[in-house]
């Protein structure tokens, strides 16, 4: 008993020393922020997302640095990195989110990230953040009778997280570089046909009758379709005329039909 009442005093003496330190010399408190790289978001935004009591008691940032990158992260298309550099010195590296992609959901324009973020186009916090660099690929448009893109539970502040299948996505891109059709797109279409997931090229530049394909999602006969349209359309302008539409959703992967616009 009398060896814990001793060490019972000895800890009320130092956490008494220590308290008196803190009091005396602000021994605890945050020393500083180093922000790098400069100037993708003003220092206020990082200073003000700050924990209060971490400003007092340095420490407790390491223990809520979750908190505090994910406040910042929920407003601005940025990824938060906090290290610790020195007594009471933090090091946050700010990342801007690389677009993938334009988004059409929702009767608004989104953009995805690479690392499976989306954020309305309109969002304020875009002009905020320097180096944020815009997709210029084909528009992904995600049809309303498919699953929600987002959660809307993981909400921050205008950036969430998103349900989207980025590998499946990735690879539907990946092929349309391959067989060289991407510079003739002006949209990907996600969505369903009899109750079966497509994708649907629009190709020209949006104005007029595009000329339309209609693909399986899987990408595995991708390759062989677009070898079969060449020698179908050679000498075309593009893969598929205009007004023209291509049907390759079917079981035999060589098979497709060709049908006008305005007879469908």
């Amino acid at each position: 008993m009398r060896r814990w009442k001793a060490r019972l005093i000895l800890l009320s003496f130092l956490c008494g020393a220590l308290y008196f330190a803190d009091q005396r010399y602000d021994y605890f408190r945050l020393r500083g922020l180093e922000i790098a790289p400069a100037g993708i978001l003003q220092d206020t935004t990082v200073w003000q997302s700050l924990p209060r009591v971490s400003e007092r008691f340095w420490p407790s940032l390491f223990w809520e640095k979750r908190g505090f990158a994910r406040e910042i992260e929920g407003a601005y298309p940025v990824e938060i990195r906090l290290t610790a550099s020195g007594w009471g010195r933090y090091k946050v590296s700010i990342i801007p989110l690389e677009p993938m992609l334009y988004v059409s959901w929702n009767s608004d324009m989104w953009l995805l990230s690479k690392n499976g973020r989306m954020w309305r186009t309109d969002l304020p916090s875009n002009a905020s953040v320097k180096g944020l660099k815009l997709p210029d690929k084909p528009i992904l448009a995600w049809d309303s009778g498919l699953a929600t893109p987002i959660d809307p539970d993981a909400q921050g502040g205008g950036i969430f997280r998103s349900s989207l299948p980025l590998t499946k996505i990735k690879k539907w891109y990946d092929m349309l570089e391959k067989v060289g059709w991407e510079d003739d797109i002006y949209c990907v279409l996600a969505k369903k046909i009899d109750g079966r997931p497509v994708v649907q090229l629009l190709l020209g530049s949006g104005d007029g009758q595009p000329g339309e394909v209609v693909l399986k999602e899987d990408t595995a006969n991708w390759s062989s379709i677009a070898a079969a349209m060449a020698k179908v359309f050679s000498g075309a302008a593009g893969p598929v005329p205009k007004g023209l539409v291509v049907n390759a959703t079917y079981a035999d992967s060589m098979t497709f039909t060709v049908t006008s616009r305005d007879n469908r």
